[in-house]
Parts: C-alpha cells; sequence; structure tokens
C-alpha cells in the first residue's frame, strides 16, 4: 500500500499561513462590521444641544437667520423633529426668520417631486419660518416655477422670495413685523463660474442693473432690507474680491442686513451701516465632508436703531442638528475664519456676540 505523502516544513507554513489568512480576513471583516454598528449606535444615542435663543424684550424685534438647508431622500429617512430639534426654540421665538432651502430631485415624475418638495417647505413653515429663499440645481424651470405658484397658494405671497430678470418683476417679501416694515429679498450670481443660470430661477439674478433700483425702491418702502445672496462659489472659506465687491454694492444700494450662502463658512463685516454675513455654511447637507456639515446661527435684537448679533455655531452629526462646542484649537480657527476688521466677535453664554 502506498504511504501517504509528507508534507515538508516549507509546505505546512504555507498551509497554515493560508489557512490563518483566511480566519484573519474573517476576523477582520467581523470587527469592522461590529464597529460600524456601534458607531451608528453611538451617533444615533447621541443627544443634540439646542442653541440658546436671545431673551426676548417688547421694544425689541428678535430676528434669525439659518444657512442652507437640504432635505433630500436620505435626510428624510431620520426623524425631521429631532434633526431639526436644536433650532426649534430660536425659530419659535423669533419675529422674524430666514434661510434658504435646496430643491432636492425625489422622483422622475414632475407631480411627485413636486409634493415632496412641497412637504419640505410645509414642514420649515411649521417651524416658523417667516421667509424662505430656495436654491435650485435640481429641477427644470418649469417644475420650480409650478412649485413656487402651488406654495403660494397655500401660504401666500409674502413667503417664499421668488425670481425676476428686471426691478418690475422681481419678487420680494414685504411683512409688518410689530410696527416695522422688513423686507427680504434673494439674489443668485448667476455669471460664477459654478451656477447655472438655466436651473437658478427661483431667485434674482445678481446684476446691478437690477439690484440697484430695486433695493433703493425697497429701502424707500421698508425700515429694514434683508437681502440674501447665493453666492455660487462652493467650499471657499476666504471672501473673495468679487463677494465683497458685491456685497459693499448691496450695501450702498439699501441692504441692511446681507445673508451670503455657501457649502461653508466665511467671515463677518461691518461695512457703513450694512451687517454683512458673507456665509453661514450649512444647517443640513446631502455631503458628509466634516467642512460641510458646520454653519453658524445668527440672532439679532433690533430695537429700530441698534442691534445685538449672536452667533453661534452649529454641526450636523448622526442625522441631527447640534449646537458645535469647540476646542480651544477648533475655536481659534473659528474665530480666525468670522472675525474681520470691523467685526471682533466676543465669547458670552450661547456663542459669540457683537453690536452694531
Amino acid at each position: 500500500m502506498e504511504k501517504s505523502k509528507r508534507f515538508t516544513i516549507d509546505e505546512r507554513v504555507l498551509k497554515w499561513s493560508k489557512l490563518h489568512k483566511r480566519y484573519n480576513f474573517l476576523f477582520t471583516l467581523l470587527v469592522l462590521i461590529v464597529a460600524i454598528v456601534l458607531l451608528v449606535l453611538i451617533l444615533r444615542l447621541q443627544k443634540s444641544i439646542p442653541v440658546e435663543a436671545m431673551p426676548k424684550q417688547n421694544n425689541e424685534i428678535n430676528l434669525t437667520y439659518l444657512g442652507n438647508i437640504n432635505m433630500n431622500s436620505n435626510i428624510r429617512k431620520n426623524d425631521l423633529n429631532e434633526t431639526f430639534g436644536a433650532v426649534k426654540d430660536i425659530l419659535k421665538g423669533s419675529d422674524y426668520s430666514t434661510a434658504s432651502l435646496h430643491l432636492s430631485k425625489f422622483a422622475d415624475n414632475p407631480k411627485m417631486n413636486r409634493k415632496e418638495n412641497i412637504d419640505n417647505i410645509l414642514y420649515l413653515k411649521e417651524l416658523n419660518l417667516k421667509s424662505l429663499n430656495l436654491i435650485n440645481n435640481s429641477v427644470d424651470n418649469i417644475q420650480a416655477r409650478d412649485l413656487q405658484k402651488d406654495v403660494e397658494a397655500q401660504l401666500g405671497y409674502n413667503f417664499l422670495t421668488g425670481n425676476g430678470s428686471n426691478p418690475i418683476n422681481s419678487k420680494t417679501v414685504q411683512q409688518n413685523v410689530k410696527g416695522q416694515k422688513i423686507a427680504s429679498v434673494d439674489f443668485t450670481d448667476v455669471d460664477s463660474d459654478y451656477s447655472d443660470p438655466l436651473k437658478n430661477t427661483t431667485s434674482i439674478s445678481l446684476k446691478p442693473k437690477i439690484f440697484m433700483p430695486l433695493l433703493k425702491k425697497l429701502k424707500e418702502d421698508n425700515d429694514m432690507v434683508v437681502v440674501n445672496v447665493d453666492w455660487g462659489i462652493p467650499d471657499e472659506k476666504h471672501v473673495t474680491a468679487r463677494q465683497q465687491k458685491y456685497a459693499h454694492a448691496l450695501s450702498d444700494a439699501g441692504a441692511d442686513i446681507i445673508i451670503g450662502h455657501n457649502t461653508v463658512i466665511q467671515k463677518v463685516e461691518k461695512y457703513k451701516h450694512t451687517n454683512i454675513f458673507y456665509s453661514l455654511g450649512n444647517v443640513t447637507s446631502e455631503n458628509f465632508l466634516s467642512k460641510n456639515q458646520q454653519g453658524i446661527t445668527v440672532q439679532q435684537k433690533w430695537d429700530g436703531k441698534k442691534s445685538n448679533f449672536l452667533v453661534t455655531p452649529i454641526k450636523s452629526q448622526g442625522g441631527k442638528v447640534t449646537r458645535a462646542q469647540p476646542s480651544k484649537v477648533e475655536e481659534i480657527k473659528l474665530l480666525n475664519n468670522l472675525n474681520s476688521d470691523s467685526v471682533k466677535l466676543k465669547k458670552v453664554k450661547g456663542g459669540y456676540h457683537y453690536e452694531s
């Protein structure tokens, strides 16, 4: 009878290494799966820290400004009340509030897609937003215009800021807030290299021949003019020369508050009579990069002449917005990014403060 072949030492080592390699792979895969599950659970169980609301006084108007909001299908898988829980108090206590919502593509069917976007808008209205700007890079012109008409039919004319190609047909929102007239208007820099002029029909083109006479008239008819601007410059943390040039021109034309929208936070500036927040970053974002999950809320107390501002950093984690608690190093970076020659933020309870 033929004897079974005996393995050499080299062959045995090779056999053992192959066997161990397979077990090591399975063990590593198991550990990775467990780690991911634990990470998801930890993020889900984390409680969001609410943004502290400025105290109200009868003779002052409380205004709140938020950055970009994205409510696509992934974000809507979460409980929206938990997602936006951290900003509910400041919105509830506001006499005036505004934000920018990105339109999303939920379905190929235009009717279904319009319904889902309208549901998002109605939810934000329930949070006590007084004026909403739409940013559109997802749907065609017809859907965007039909959506605006449907929203106006349900919520009235003075909620969504609108589009326009000249001072006559450009839509603005004008509201009476505790005896003061506040106008809201939304511009998009359609000439930016990153903007699609065929999609950005939900706001007014940022062109001097349009905004100069428009803002002049709004300033004549109102006590405060709030201007929202979509700069069309993603992920640029430094204010560009083009941004500053247009912001100063908007101020000279009559803007009192300028709220810029970019995908990251940018500096705060006081120019003449105008407080300029070049970018508030994001409230919620479809981008998973850390810098795109960060933003600031701005609260303003205004007595008709003077203002106090409270700037609070926020971030999105585990599907929830929460007040950020930056480390010393992170705080230095944040303030270096926000402060300017004209505005020096002072740390206070709930955020960073300055007077104007």
